[in-house]
């Protein structure tokens, strides 16, 4: 019997059993369906969640000066607290492994647009922020801060893109003027973030506007601010051993501070977190979705046990006529795979629209990834031949004479 001879058999079987042969292939659609549409909604939190973590820069170690709470300083109030000059200094000049240290302090002071107030903050920064930051010089007639403006005092400052759009409109920012609490500050450069990053996870980038740390401090000096510094980054050599300094810092700052007002965020170590609580979610998922193939599998087995107690007449009458074994195996296990085959393709389609529906209606993002959809075909595949070789291996086994005298 030729491969077209199964072909057309198996065409003739599912067609003269066709309602039943579609409630057996279901369960195998609704299995790979889930198969694809929970691994999309999977790889969509991973990739969103990791991008999340890298826009802060992998190889980066955050600082945050925090206010001790009440309970803590046993209601004391606490005026000078977080991250002081000594420590951004021991950083810098002690530990190994340090590549960069950048400093960042927010001025909160309200900028106003055509008198009217804006979220855009005001942050003093060092002349390496841009770079630590992933970000990039917006127009080439700007610049961006140099150290020289930092050692004359100038003042100037770069405006992120979206800041300029809030305070300037239409205007041309460059050459434009920023007043903030009596101070004006010259806008010499425009800041682009194209991963649309944020400050220390919580600060639009490009919704800020930056002035030299070290002007910003002796400006509005310990008088007026709390802190030294409201965030540190801290960019280390070799990513292999950021983990060790980043215990050191934390030992470093248990034994110099006495109170917890600082807090420390590792992005490497969110993203080796969020990778790991990823693929325990993507196991749980896939589990779940194998369930419903299981099932699916249970039925098609259903299936063609029922075909071969009907065929059995065609069975021994094959065998009768020369069919060898091995061609009545293949036969059947050929509409057990077709059965589960198809199914798996119209499965994926579903799948491919519950992620669209759920990208467009929840928020979500999903992604359907190429390799997804190869498994879920594969295990559809493999449901049919698991679930197929049973029933073949009884058909192909039929004695000719007991089949023609049934």
């Amino acid at each position: 019997m030729s491969f077209f001879y199964n072909v057309e058999s198996t065409w003739l079987s599912l067609k003269h059993h066709a309602f039943r042969s579609l409630l057996a292939m279901l369960g195998v659609v609704l299995g790979v369906a889930a198969v694809v549409g929970m691994l999309a909604v999977s790889e969509g939190a991973r990739v969103e969640s990791v991008e999340r973590i890298q826009r802060q820069g992998v190889d980066n170690i955050i600082l945050h000066s925090e206010r001790p709470q009440a309970n803590v300083t046993g209601g004391e109030n606490i005026y000078f607290y977080g991250i002081t000059t000594e420590d951004i200094e021991h950083f810098n000049t002690v530990f190994d492994n340090v590549k960069k240290v950048v400093p960042v302090v927010e001025l909160h002071r309200t900028i106003y647009a055509d008198g009217k107030p804006t979220d855009v903050g005001l942050m003093g920064v060092g002349p390496d922020f841009m770079k630590i930051s992933r970000s990039q010089n917006a127009d080439s007639r700007g610049r961006w801060i140099s150290e020289a403006d930092g050692v004359t005092a100038s003042l100037v400052c770069s405006v992120g893109v979206d800041a300029a759009r809030q305070i300037f409109g239409l205007e041309d920012p460059l050459g434009g003027t920023i007043s903030v609490s009596g101070s004006a500050f010259e806008v010499v450069g425009l800041l682009d973030n194209p991963l649309r990053s944020k400050l220390a996870g919580k600060h639009d980038i490009n919704n800020l506007v930056y002035v030299d740390y070290e002007t910003l401090l002796s400006i509005y000096n310990r008088g007026t601010l709390q802190v030294v510094a409201d965030y540190v980054y801290v960019q280390v050599d070799d990513l292999t051993y950021l983990k060790n300094t980043a215990d050191r810092i934390r030992t470093y700052l248990a034994e110099t501070h006495d109170l917890p007002d600082y807090t420390i965020s590792v992005p490497y170590e969110l993203l080796l977190a969020e990778q790991a609580t990823q693929r325990v979610f993507a196991v749980v998922m896939g589990s779940i979705a194998a369930i419903s193939l299981l099932v699916g599998g249970i039925g098609i087995m259903n299936i063609m046990l029922a075909n071969i107690y009907e065929r059995t007449k065609e069975i021994g009458t094959l065998r009768a006529l020369g069919a060898q074994r091995k061609t009545i195996l293949a036969q059947f296990l050929f509409e057990a795979v077709t059965l589960t085959g198809v199914g798996g393709v119209v499965g994926v389609a579903i799948g491919f629209l519950i992620a669209m529906l759920i990208k467009y209606s929840a928020g979500m993002p999903t992604i359907v990834t190429p390799g997804s959809v190869i498994v879920a075909l594969s295990v559809s595949i493999l449901t049919g031949i698991i679930f197929g070789t049973h029933p073949a291996w009884k058909a192909a086994n039929l004695s000719p004479i007991e089949a023609l005298r049934r």
